[in-house]
């Protein structure tokens, strides 16, 4: 396999973010059925079961979170490092990856065992939720080196050259998930616990496919054993930059297990539709996440080549194509919501209630696309705490004393009201910030076709 990073710094932008974006996108999508079909299949164990895989969704999402932090700060690095002619510290990052996704793995295994219980209740798992819940997370704590595996050298590996094999690799592991689904879902009878085991088999046989990639002399950058060894200046840079990635998942599931616990004083059926307004959320969502990933390894092989109108121009198509196609998904959602939610569940009260809510949560959605693509900005050009900012804002920052302030007044409406003023307020913030971001840079955002000058920052 032949990779070739110098395209970054002279291909035509539009046919960069078509090379590397597309992949990432596809992948992202695939990844997200998944999720829908992990939830149409565990749907039919009823709506306890829907509420389970909302409480587990924070602690899933949590064991992610660290998983795409440290691979996106890996990947920030390595293109910078690149786009720099420093192959030596882009070849320490890909070691550095490994390892950490070996310490994560085995301490996530073993605080579960303790702490797992109590955590779900916490968030507002109750009787035969609160053992479905523990059944499925279980399962994928103790499985969680594959996710962080997967995760990060996924983005690694589109970083070094190779969108390709990353958007193979999400494709292959998904698609492996869907089949393996009602086979440990309702052949082998484990239920909702089946449904973690397919997907912790499915992360696990992606992780070989993408250490393998690097093993076998296929890429460009080698992975050494000595690069295992952890390299605190490389770990203190991948965090850096990866922690925010990292905390804007995690802000996503405090959010959530914030609903959840206001949510669980009004029974699981509201808990079981935002259960579901975050599915269909996520495949409207995670393909322009996939996008965004996409141009990270654009904007910051060219801020290190110090290419200015190349970022511009990656940043302004970023923002159209992001905004474009998360308008069209929430469309459809908005348009026909009972329809895409009976795909999950037959429960009358169910549907009502989610079909309702999920028309008011999305208001705003299709502000969220220049949210996302603002965070890889900062995160690409190496401007950590904004982009901590940005990660912070939407989820924890606005949202979580919003949900207080309306639920309060409002009751069960307040809190799908919160959704879009948040949504709304967070935009105002972001395009804020980035015209700053680009005043500083001398980028001019809006004069297309003209040049800037001076250096980087």
């Amino acid at each position: 396999m032949q990779n070739n990073t110098d395209e970054l710094g002279k291909e035509n932008i539009s046919r960069l973010i078509y090379q590397y974006s597309l992949p990432a996108t596809i992948g992202m999508v695939v990844a997200a059925t998944y999720n829908i079909a992990d939830t149409i299949f565990i749907g039919r164990l009823g709506s306890e079961a829907i509420a389970a895989l909302s409480i587990a969704f924070p602690v899933q999402m949590f064991l992610a979170a660290i998983g795409v932090g440290v691979g996106v700060g890996a990947a920030s690095l390595i293109s910078r490092s690149l786009g720099a002619g420093d192959v030596r510290t882009a070849e320490k990052a890909i070691g550095q990856v490994i390892s950490l996704a070996l310490i994560f793995g085995l301490l996530v295994a073993v605080l579960s065992i303790f702490y797992l219980q109590p955590l779900l209740s916490l968030i507002g798992a109750r009787g035969v939720v609160l053992g479905y819940a523990e059944d499925y997370t279980a399962a994928i704590t103790t499985g969680s080196l594959f996710f962080f595996l997967i995760l990060g050298m996924n983005n690694v590996v589109r970083a070094e050259g190779s969108p390709i094999l990353s958007m193979q690799v999400m494709i292959g592991s998904s698609l492996l998930n869907i089949a393996l689904d009602p086979i440990f879902i309702f052949a082998l009878g484990l239920e909702v616990q089946g449904a973690a085991i397919a997907t912790v088999l499915a992360k696990g046989l992606g992780a070989i496919v993408l250490l393998a990639h690097f093993i076998s002399g296929r890429s460009n950058l080698t992975l050494c054993r000595q690069n295992l060894r952890l390299d605190w200046i490389i770990v203190k840079e991948i965090a850096r930059i990866g922690l925010t990635s990292m905390l804007r998942l995690v802000a996503k599931n405090f959010s959530l297990a914030a609903t959840n616990m206001v949510l669980a004083g009004y029974g699981h059926i509201p808990i079981a539709a935002m259960g579901l307004y975050f599915r269909l959320q996520s495949l409207i969502i995670m393909p322009v996440i996939g996008f965004s990933q996409g141009l990270l390894p654009i904007m910051g092989y060219n801020y290190g080549a110090n290419k200015k109108e190349r970022i511009r121009e990656t940043v302004v198509k970023g923002f159209v194509i992001s905004t474009a196609f998360i308008t069209v998904l929430a469309l459809v959602n908005f348009l026909i919501p009972t329809t895409l939610l009976s795909a999950f569940t037959s429960d009358p009260e169910l549907l009502s209630l989610g079909s309702y809510a999920l028309r008011i949560m999305i208001l705003m959605f299709p502000l969220i696309g220049i949210q996302l693509i603002a965070s890889v900005f900062f995160q690409a050009i190496g401007k950590a705490v904004p982009a901590l900012i940005l990660s912070l804002l939407r989820e924890v920052m606005i949202f979580i004393p919003l949900l207080l302030v309306f639920s309060g007044y409002f009751g069960l409406d307040g809190v799908w009201i919160t959704r879009p003023v948040t949504d709304l307020l967070a935009f105002i913030v972001t395009i804020t910030m980035v015209a700053s971001e680009l005043r500083k840079q001398e980028i001019p955002l809006l004069r297309l076709g003209r040049k800037s000058k001076g250096k980087a920052a």
